[in-house]
């Protein structure tokens, strides 16, 4: 199992729902969990099962410093308030990456809020659950579900007219397209 990465056609594809959690299920999202752990540079925080070639509706986020699992995650309702109107200065908000699109950045205006439900595994059964993210979270909860469809965050920042920034030997560099 690896990361893929653009322009790879499988990131493009809308996920099929989890229909039972087995063994060879518990397998994968372990060695995703290990795939998000070692990822340094950047350094992960988010791994959607299709980021590794599994046509799965799972992702896996580090909240507080522990991996959650998310098992056919839905948002049921997003604030109408946006980061950019929570963080109005440029300098307080942060640049979204992803490990299947390295050394590519860009700003995401989000919902600052999302309530989702999703399955989560405990002791070898999926229970339902139902949790509101807000701020960064809510961010990275949402770039991980958006991979569930085919959704990559540069998408966002074009239709937003953002700015998209590439690394650089001297930094970050504003590209004018991907």
């Amino acid at each position: 199992m690896k990361i893929l990465v653009t322009p790879d056609k499988f990131l493009r594809i809308k996920a099929k729902p989890v229909v039972s959690y087995d063994k060879k299920l518990e397998k994968q999202i372990s060695e995703m969990i290990k795939i998000l752990k070692s990822s340094k540079d950047p350094e992960g925080v988010g791994l959607a099962a299709t980021q590794v070639g599994l046509d799965r509706r799972l992702i896996i986020v580090f909240l507080n410093g522990k991996p959650e699992i998310f098992i056919n995650p839905i948002i049921i309702s997003s604030s109408e308030a946006m980061l950019s109107s929570i963080h109005h200065k440029k300098k307080d908000r942060w640049l979204e990456g992803c490990l299947s699109l390295p050394g590519i950045w860009g700003f995401v205006d989000r919902p600052y809020s999302i309530e989702m439900e999703y399955l989560t595994p405990v002791d070898g059964q999926l229970i339902p659950r139902h949790r509101k993210f807000e701020d960064v979270e809510s961010a990275y909860v949402q770039h991980e579900n958006d991979h569930l469809d085919g959704i990559l965050f540069t998408d966002h920042i074009l239709k937003q007219g953002g700015q998209i920034f590439k690394d650089t030997s001297d930094g970050l560099t504003l590209i004018e397209n991907i």
